[in-house]
């Protein structure tokens, strides 16, 4: 029955992983609505930005009320935002649209892994977080081949259509679960020396008096390390994102390949991210859940670097090898990331806990669409005053992004790695 139950939920959270699918759309909606490329951060950034200012409370509206009905929820919101985006006559719509669908994503995300962890032992947390882990890069490495797939027989919209009934079968399934998710044992908990009660209930986690966000704020009053190690998940995920928000420009831009054949390039990088979450509680195991982590950051920063090496003319080894040792890294750290956040707040805040794993994403992503885009086109303005060709332009702009990405990375390791541990 646990494995029921993990099937159903990372089928209604693969949902957002899926979402990748939209990256390898980014060259065909810029063409649709006679886009710049800088313009064309506003896909992303109008759907993170908007999940991420709502996760934490979504999270702690989960530890309340009870994570099952907040992720049913967003997964009911999420089938009509999808469906808006596809149907979007015009940007303005699509970006509306989408700020729908980062609300949907928010109720999802945010008790998502409360509900793996609840399905197992607390021993078993890390294995649990490890298979959500997994599961969320299946998504990942589906994500740009059904994209691609899905514009070449829909177009554009064909990358929010085909999440559609993946939302309705979620949804339809839940029910088969739902005893379940709500047997949960009783929990008490003291917020800052006040007796705050907090229980579940058959509807959940209730809460009496102080919300479940204050005992993430104590947390991070009280711990130098914990506030490190979110630090470094931001910036993580900023220097990470350069792959998926520029090598598609790379790939039609540079070396002219289509939208299938540039999903194939992000597949290998998404098969990295599933190799690396797979892995993590052998590797958590031997290292601990700590030297895990900053193991997983230098494998992003050498992925990094190897993508910094891209030329005009295009190595097939050199390019997969970058992108699936970046993948390796990038899933073994979120998933250790995610056990370190779960292992230090206390159990009755697993929606915060999971809403907070989401955040620091998402300050990272929206950080390296605002600040790579504009670096970019800088780099590549200035190169073009040279007299270089657009594609070798674009590529000098490409190369300082992914060095600068790598340096990003690895000064917050070595910065990080100094945090005296408690």
């Amino acid at each position: 029955m646990n494995i029921l139950a993990l099937l159903i939920i990372g089928l209604g959270a693969s949902i957002a992983p899926l979402d990748f699918s939209v990256n390898v759309a980014f060259p065909a909606i810029t063409q649709a609505f006679a886009l710049d490329t800088q313009a064309i951060r506003w896909i992303p950034l109008s759907y993170v930005l908007t999940y991420g200012v709502l996760v934490i409370g979504f999270g702690a509206l989960g530890d309340r009320i009870g994570h099952l009905r907040v992720f049913r929820l967003g997964l009911m919101m999420g089938v009509v935002a999808l469906s808006l985006c596809a149907l979007a006559p015009s940007y303005l719509w699509l970006i509306a649209a989408r700020v729908l669908q980062g609300i949907s994503m928010a109720l999802t995300l945010s008790c998502a892994p409360a509900l793996v962890t609840f399905l197992y032992a607390e021993h078993a947390r890390t294995r649990a977080l490890s298979a959500y882990g997994t599961m969320t890069s299946i998504a990942s490495l589906i994500a740009p081949l059904a994209g691609g797939l899905s514009i070449a027989l829909m177009g554009w919209p064909g990358v929010y259509w085909f999440r559609v009934p993946l939302a309705l079968l979620a949804l339809a399934a839940l029910p088969l679960i739902q005893r379940r998710l709500r047997h949960r044992p009783t929990l008490h908990a003291s917020v800052t020396g006040q007796t705050n009660q907090i229980h579940h209930s058959d509807r959940g986690i209730t809460h009496q008096k102080a919300s479940t966000v204050f005992l993430l704020v104590d947390v991070f009053k009280s711990s130098p390390q914990f506030v490190a190690i979110n630090v470094l998940s931001i910036l993580v995920q900023m220097g990470s994102f350069t792959i998926p928000l520029l090598a598609p420009y790379y790939l039609s831009q540079v070396a002219q390949w289509g939208p299938a054949q540039s999903g194939l390039v992000l597949a290998v990088w998404a098969l990295g991210m599933l190799t690396g979450s797979a892995l993590t509680a052998q590797v958590a195991g031997r290292l601990g859940t700590r030297y895990s982590a900053f193991c997983a950051g230098w494998l992003c920063v050498a992925g990094l670097c190897l993508t910094g090496l891209w030329s005009l003319d295009m190595s097939l080894p050199l390019t997969f090898m970058a992108v699936f040792v970046h993948g390796a890294g990038l899933g073994l750290f979120q998933v250790a990331y995610s056990d370190w956040v779960v292992r230090t707040l206390p159990v009755q805040a697993r929606g915060v806990a999971g809403g907070l794993t989401v955040l620091t994403r998402t300050i990272g992503v929206v950080s390296a669409a605002l600040a790579w885009l504009w670096l970019l086109e800088q780099f590549r303005l200035a190169a073009l005053e040279q007299g270089l060709s657009a594609s070798a332009a674009f590529l000098s702009g490409f190369h300082w992004i992914c060095w600068l990405s790598a340096a990003l990375i690895s000064i917050a390791l070595l910065a990080s790695s100094f945090v005296r541990t408690r």
